[in-house]
């Protein structure tokens, strides 16, 4: 999942309520049972409020053995269902973003790569020379991997401009593509169960090797952080943080996907999420047999087995954030009274995290956040340790100065405790720099 990424890092934290002892609590005690396929081919895969899943045609029976599928797709706002495409064969690997579905498909002798755009209703076949298999997609640009065992190179497409570009070397078996922005990863093979987690900025050209492991690992990445699964053990890399990995015992887990702050995978026939903010995890599924998690804005898809071979697809929401008694004053000028500057730059989908520690009996922070570039489109988003999440942009203090000055009050009080503001960048061209101050602003009475 990645269109709207930033925000939905936000949602996701800003639901962690005090007091519940849940990373990621959900509505309801039951899931939404939204399909009964009786096969899921491939994960399924999330977008904003889609789910897009690939099963075997229907009747006649002969449909099935020839490999024909079917491409499916459920809005979860909605709750309406969308026949994308009734035969496609041995379609397989679907991935969506925004208004752009794409899977693999069998058309004559190769295998080509299909895109489906949900404004338009309109298909359209990606075809080159050779084999394309698991595609991603991300800012209406696909990557994909393209020949035969053991040769096989990283591509990529720019539905906007129609251009085409090989991103691997050439020297080594690449695999697994993922895409996030400006940010590709991939799998390549550098010898005998010696492989590396590769990732290339498509703006700098920088080139990063961010792990290596001794199995061919299927690896995603949301904001900035790779997630995978090697030897019973869910892994986290990024460039700047190098890699970690989660607590526990090696156990059966697999299908590790990430969205925001939000890991999510199969583990003894559970789905497990993790909240990366507060290190807890959440248990949901109804059987033994939960595999194949996705993960939308407000809520995790998953892969449910059941009786007789017939399976489901399940879907549940996360909880809403509880009602904060917030006001929000713009301000025209700034008297830190305890401040924090912060400055730094970032690029489009990036993130930048800092932390302000308020006292009991506050009533009030102030934020100040300024940006080089009025054209540029920067975020602020402030997180309170008891559920409250306010997105802060340019208009939001009544002009559009690539600067937002505001106050957040309370007469009851805020929430003390370690409140979080995060920066994004949301529409850039480049790196653009920044500074960000949030400070106290008023003390209760008594």
């Amino acid at each position: 999942m990645k269109a709207k990424r930033i925000f939905i890092l936000f949602a996701v934290i800003a639901i962690i309520v005090a007091g519940t002892g849940a990373a990621v609590p959900f509505a309801g005690d039951e899931p939404v049972r939204i399909a009964c396929p009786s096969n899921v081919i491939s994960a399924p895969a999330a977008g904003g409020d889609r789910i897009l899943w690939i099963e075997p045609s229907p009747s006649p029976p002969y449909y099935a053995f020839l490999g024909s599928r079917t491409i499916r797709a459920y809005n979860a706002t909605s709750r309406t269902e969308t026949l994308i495409r009734s035969r496609a064969t041995n379609a397989c690997s679907p991935d969506i973003d925004g208004d752009l579905a794409v899977w693999e498909e069998e058309r004559g002798t190769t295998t080509d790569i299909v895109l489906y755009n949900f404004r338009t209703g309109t298909v359209f076949a990606l075809h080159t020379a050779g084999h394309q298999n698991n595609p991603r997609v991300s800012e209406g640009r696909i990557v994909w991997e393209e020949g035969f065992d053991g040769e096989c190179g990283i591509w990529m497409y720019d539905t906007e401009t129609g251009e085409l570009f090989g991103l691997s070397s050439g020297k080594a078996d690449c695999t697994a593509p993922d895409i996030d922005g400006n940010i590709v990863v991939w799998l390549e093979q550098s010898g005998r169960d010696a492989y590396a987690i590769v990732s290339l900025d498509l703006v700098s050209g920088r080139r990063d090797v961010l792990a290596t492991t001794t199995a061919p690992v299927c690896s995603r990445i949301d904001g900035g952080t790779v997630v995978w699964e090697d030897g019973g053990m869910i892994h986290l890399a990024s460039t700047e943080e190098g890699v970690t990995t989660l607590p526990g015992e090696p156990a059966s887990r697999s299908g590790a996907v990430i969205s925001g702050t939000t890991v999510a995978w199969s583990e003894d026939g559970r789905i497990r999420c993790h909240d990366l903010v507060d290190g807890e995890t959440t248990r949901i599924g109804t059987r033994q047999a939960s595999t194949k998690p996705a993960i939308l804005e407000e809520g995790i898809a998953w892969v449910e087995g059941g009786t007789g071979g017939q399976c489901s697809l399940q879907y549940q929401p996360f909880a809403s954030a509880p009602a904060t008694g917030l006001q929000v004053e713009p301000v025209a000028t700034v008297t830190p009274v305890s401040a924090g500057n912060q400055t730094g730059r970032l690029r489009e989908g990036e993130c930048a995290w800092y932390a302000l520690d308020v006292s009991p009996g506050t009533t009030g922070v102030s934020l100040d956040f300024a940006w080089e570039n009025a054209n540029e489109s920067l975020s602020c988003t402030l997180i309170g340790p008891g559920g409250a999440m306010l997105r802060f942009t340019d208009s939001d203090d009544g002009e559009m100065d690539a600067r937002v000055r505001v106050s957040v009050m309370s007469s009851a009080g805020l929430v003390p405790g370690r409140w979080y503001y995060a920066v994004s960048g949301e529409s850039v061209g480049a790196d653009v720099s920044y500074a960000v101050t949030l400070y106290e602003c008023g003390v209760r009475d008594g």
